[in-house]
């Protein structure tokens, strides 16, 4: 069995609803996503996956996704769109001090990814989630994501990881199918 890992970095933000502690809080992070397939036998090229195709159908789009961006929950982002959008305005309208003009809106996707969706209250960029956004809902979405892009007859996959930190020492959470 053959097995390739491709991971990318980004960094947002993110609220974990009902949190019992610190993460009830906004607070960011430098993310790491991370994807493992494997296949018995490789491709024509020598390949389980290019890493070109991960990094095209998975990763990218979820660095779109979330770059730059506060993730949270369908439920805290019905209740709260309207504040985003009237904090997003003050925030966005700050760059007439330094830019004289609003700038450009975020690069952000306009279609949905695996249940995932893009919004831009006052122009700033929020990852919507059908669940609230914790290392562990996301590494199962990123799984989820991977099948729906990348698996076939030959190619599984194995697992994905989402890693909060990587120093002092790696943080993550992983999602491996029964």
């Amino acid at each position: 069995m053959f097995r390739i890992t491709k991971g990318i970095h980004i960094h947002f933000a993110h609220h974990v609803r009902g949190h019992r502690g610190a993460c009830i809080s906004l607070h960011g992070h430098t993310w790491k996503l991370e994807v493992t397939v494997a296949a018995a036998d490789l491709d024509a090229e020598g390949f389980v996956v290019d890493f070109a195709v991960m990094k095209q159908r998975v990763l990218q789009p979820a660095h779109l996704l979330l770059d730059h961006s506060l993730a949270i929950g369908e439920a805290t982002w019905s209740e709260t769109h309207e504040q985003l959008a009237a904090l997003g305005t003050r925030l966005v309208d700050s760059r007439h001090e330094t830019m004289g003009d609003r700038g450009a809106i975020q690069p952000h996707l306009t279609e949905p990814l695996g249940g995932a969706r893009n919004e831009l209250p006052g122009d700033i960029k929020i990852a919507v989630f059908p669940f609230a956004p914790t290392s562990e809902t996301l590494a199962k979405w990123l799984y989820d994501l991977s099948v729906e892009k990348l698996a076939d007859d030959r190619v599984q996959v194995v697992n994905a990881r989402v890693f909060e930190a990587l120093l002092p020492v790696p943080t993550y959470a992983e999602y491996v199918p029964r």
